[in-house]
């Protein structure tokens, strides 16, 4: 029955983690429950709740499937369902089942830092302070999501600078990338897909919006 659950919550997200959206199969996730089991009443059980499972990373989170049976996995460090624990949503917690379309965060070039995008935000009535406290309490600034992340943005910078020749629209070439990246929308979605999207900028709303993209 877990198996079963794990494996339709994985087809239902395209093949990323809700939280940190690193590439998660069957074997490599974990189903959480958005709001704790142990908050189930007579009136709503929301252990059986479809609408309160989400499949996410493997606990300790955000690690690459090659590596987890490493002994030094950084458990002092977790991510995702591990760092969220036990906490119990009360409207400060960004619900993934429930995001609307625009993105609401953005990255430093730097060193892959997720940051809320404070104009994104407030353009869709999201509370910038919710973006942060979603950012602390998931644990998404962790150094190994960060270091991942920061890879992410370079590779699409190196592609990006290739196919630039000074003469094409940057925007055309991101979008070009963006539909590489995320074709039509019907197949799994490419890890960090929101990093993506912010990297290509322009070019990804573009062609988010032409294949009518719906979160």
């Amino acid at each position: 029955m877990k198996s079963a659950i794990q494996s339709t919550l994985v087809s239902d997200q395209k093949g990323i983690c809700a939280y940190c959206e690193t590439r998660i199969r069957e074997k490599f996730c974990s189903v959480e429950h958005f709001i704790p089991c142990e908050q189930s009443t007579r009136e709503q059980n929301y252990d059986l709740d479809w609408q309160n499972m989400l499949a996410v990373c493997k606990l300790p989170g955000a690690i690459e499937d090659e590596n987890i049976d490493n002994s030094q996995l950084p458990h002092k460090y977790p991510c995702c369902g591990k760092a969220k624990a036990n906490f119990v949503p009360d409207g400060r917690l960004l619900n993934p089942l429930e995001l609307p379309t625009a993105r609401l965060f953005r990255f430093k070039r730097e060193d892959g830092e997720i940051l809320p995008d404070e104009a994104n935000c407030e353009k869709v009535g999201i509370p910038v302070a919710v973006a942060q406290f979603t950012i602390q309490t998931l644990g998404l600034n962790v150094e190994r999501l960060k270091t991942l992340r920061l890879a992410v943005i370079k590779k699409i910078e190196e592609e990006l600078d290739s196919y630039d020749d000074g003469i094409i629209d940057p925007t055309i070439i991101e979008k070009q990338l963006a539909a590489e990246y995320f074709d039509n929308g019907k197949e799994n979605y490419p890890r960090f897909f929101t990093t993506i999207r912010w990297a290509l900028s322009k070019g990804a709303e573009d062609h988010l919006l032409y294949i009518s993209y719906s979160g």
